[in-house]
């Protein structure tokens, strides 16, 4: 990252101008490297419009013009007044615009066929901006043929970005695309003339181009940096701040990156992490997941070479807190409940499952009297409570606490308020860490964001991922886990991960409930910007019986798996006790997980089987609603394939809205 301070003074203004261009029509590059097999080029400026072209942009900060023609200019150095003679600026525009024409020549995307002739599909123009020259001086040099009429404009012109614009849209273009230039267009020109900004997927080709939304969320530069900065922000609708403001570092800097389901959320985490390690090397970096495997999917994608970073899932943190006092021996909540008050939990017909996450909801919004639980507002939570039923379970609550106390049992939920007693200010990880990024974050409780504040420099940077359709885990909203990103949010809309017929049928199940098309903040899919890739709709198997269902598909897997390699294939099932049907598999290297495991993973193919019974005829709505958003997190795991199946008559109903988006297969008894 170029510091501000090493441009020029013309460099700098124009910058600024060009930041306060329309972000929704223009996007510009810094000095990009346009690199051939035999040279290599740097503009100062390479603008992209949507609605005009390219136009590559040369600052000079030149203040007199004496002479010139159209091959040099003569000019008077400020310091000593000497003479100095420079390459006409209009010409050394026009070879960088040569050169990178030749680079957009290399993509036939970037073709067209015209009156017979192969033709670039929009035009490209120069521009030289000179900052300390007036209107009048250039309009001197357009009347002896020095430079065409427009393609240099002087300060009245760089006044404002309107002024500005209508400049830019004077200059001598040689056509203008009658439907302008598409945004799939505009990636492919961005990354041609910026080649980081392309994505690979896991065999190193290339699938995609970093969106302008995901850049400007990875290059904002830290605010622990510089107590006074200015933060930029797209100036369309709800998604930013409104305008430009300059922001003191007086308080932690929050940036809420929330996306649909394969938007590039985490891929931008990652890019933004390199970035921060590499611009800001004496940074104390922290990524945080939810969980063990996805923390092991971060270090391999990110590697273990980035020195100021550390990348640990959130308990792992925890325990780096306590040191020492790490309980080796915390048990699962819902493991006690049932060793403790398993007759109990059977007369209320409650599973422990859902008391232990009652539990720590209660302890989450600090509801530990019995007067303010039997008021709560318990809306969106898993399923609805009679007050009879809340008393019981006050009863419980009140018991279970007590059991742990008398047998000096720690759960899970107790350790984030453990780690918190022991974050005083003179723990070596107070305030530690300068940078802290946040993956899935919709599964983060707010006692986890306490601890979270207390690790981070209250000057720092919180950069935070998440999804609310994908909340598995938790229902709070960010107020509630004590953040506030009320415009502080930028907003992935485009599902680029899986195929436009894997996002589609996971959508309608989104939209056929009210719960989960209601959600608040919930980002609303764009699948027209783009055009997303196209593949084979999802299938859905009905089988006449488990064991028939799981034969045929194990079939299958071996079929695919000799194509396709294991690590790339994923079985999920909405239950742990369903894994060790696919031990074998997950020997060989596929991956095999419940639910509550697959956080923030992607894979070419998905199978996710034995849906009718995890959709269960007794399911009341809520149920209904955590179940189907857990499996539409499953479904959009698949970038290419998605096989979906249960066995029985009929069709689960929480999933009959998808029906009509997936291919219905009959699969005959393997018996």
């Amino acid at each position: 990252m170029q510091s501000p301070n090493t441009r020029t003074f013309g460099e700098q203004k124009v910058e600024r101008l060009l930041r306060r261009l329309p972000r929704n029509r223009y996007h510009y590059i810094h000095e990009p490297q346009l690199n051939s097999d035999h040279s290599s080029r740097l503009p100062d400026f390479v603008l992209l419009s949507a609605q005009l072209g390219v136009i590559v942009i040369e600052v000079k900060d030149w203040v007199h013009i004496t002479g010139g023609d159209q091959r040099e200019i003569h000019t008077i150095r400020k310091a000593d007044r000497k003479p100095q003679t420079y390459e006409n600026p209009v010409r050394t525009a026009q070879k960088y615009a040569y050169h990178l024409k030749d680079l957009f020549e290399k993509r036939v995307e970037l073709w067209e066929q015209h009156r017979g002739r192969t033709r670039l599909k929009f035009p490209w123009e120069v521009m030289v901006i000179l900052p300390n020259i007036s209107q009048r001086v250039i309009a001197q040099f357009e009347q002896i043929g020095v430079w065409a009429k427009g393609q240099v404009i002087g300060e009245e012109l760089l006044r404002d970005p309107n002024q500005f614009e209508q400049a830019l849209r004077a200059l001598p273009w040689k056509f203008k695309p009658p439907q302008g230039v598409s945004t799939d267009m505009l990636d492919i020109v961005r990354e041609v003339v910026d080649p980081s900004l392309q994505v690979r997927d896991e065999s190193d080709q290339p699938i995609g181009t970093i969106t302008r939304i995901q850049s400007a969320l990875i290059t904002a530069p830290l605010q622990s940096d510089q107590a006074l900065q200015l933060r930029l922000f797209p100036e369309n609708d709800d998604e930013t701040l409104s305008g430009e403001a300059e922001i003191v570092a007086e308080s932690l800097m929050i940036q809420l990156a929330r996306g649909v389901a394969g938007s590039g959320k985490t891929l931008t985490l990652i890019k933004r992490v390199y970035f921060i390690a590499q611009n800001y090397p004496h940074r104390r970096v922290l990524v945080l997941t939810f969980n063990k495997d996805l923390a092991a999917d971060l270090r391999h994608r990110i590697g273990t070479d980035l020195a100021n970073v550390t990348i640990v899932h959130f308990h792992k943190l925890c325990s780096d807190v306590l040191g020492a006092a790490w309980k080796t021996d915390v048990k699962n909540a819902a493991g006690l409940i049932r060793q403790w008050f398993k007759q109990e939990v059977e007369a209320l017909g409650l599973s422990a499952e859902f008391l232990a996450d009652e539990f720590e909801w209660r302890i989450e919004m600090e509801l530990t009297d019995d007067v303010s639980y039997l008021e709560a507002d318990r809306r969106g939570r898993v399923q609805a409570l009679t007050r009879s039923q809340r008393e019981k379970v006050n009863d419980l609550f009140a018991r279970y606490a007590a059991k742990k106390v008398q047998f000096h049992q720690i759960d899970w939920a107790d350790i984030p308020f453990t780690a918190l007693q022991a974050l005083t200010p003179d723990h070596p990880l107070f305030q530690y860490f300068d940078a802290v990024f946040i993956d899935e974050g919709q599964d983060f409780a707010p006692s986890w964001m306490r601890v979270i504040k207390a690790i981070t420099n209250p000057k720092g940077d919180l950069f935070i991922c998440d999804d609310p359709s994908q909340a598995i885990f938790r229902s709070y909203n960010w107020l509630q886990k004590g953040v506030d990103a009320k415009g502080r949010s930028r907003i992935l809309r485009v599902p680029f991960r899986s195929t436009l017929e894997i996002s589609d049928a996971a959508n309608c199940l989104i939209e056929a409930d009210s719960t989960l098309r209601d959600t608040e903040d919930r980002p609303m899919p764009d699948f027209t910007t783009y055009e997303l890739p196209i593949g084979e709709a999802p299938r859905l198997l009905q089988c006449s019986d488990p064991d028939s269902e799981t034969i045929f598909l194990q079939a299958e897997l071996d079929r695919v798996m000799a194509n396709v390699p294991a690590a790339q294939i994923a079985v999920l099932v909405h239950h742990r006790d369903l894994l060790s049907r696919w031990k074998s598999y997950e020997e060989k290297g596929v991956y095999v997980r419940h639910f509550e495991k697959m956080k923030g993973m992607e894979f070419a193919i998905v199978y996710v089987p034995y849906l009718d019974s995890f959709f269960v005829p007794n399911d009341d709505t809520n149920t209904i609603t955590t179940k189907r958003r857990k499996l539409f997190t499953a479904m959009t795991r698949a970038r290419r394939m998605l096989t979906l199946s249960f066995s029985g008559a009929s069709m689960p109903n929480a999933i009959t809205p998808m029906s009509e988006k997936v291919i219905w297969q009959l699969v005959e008894s393997a018996r």
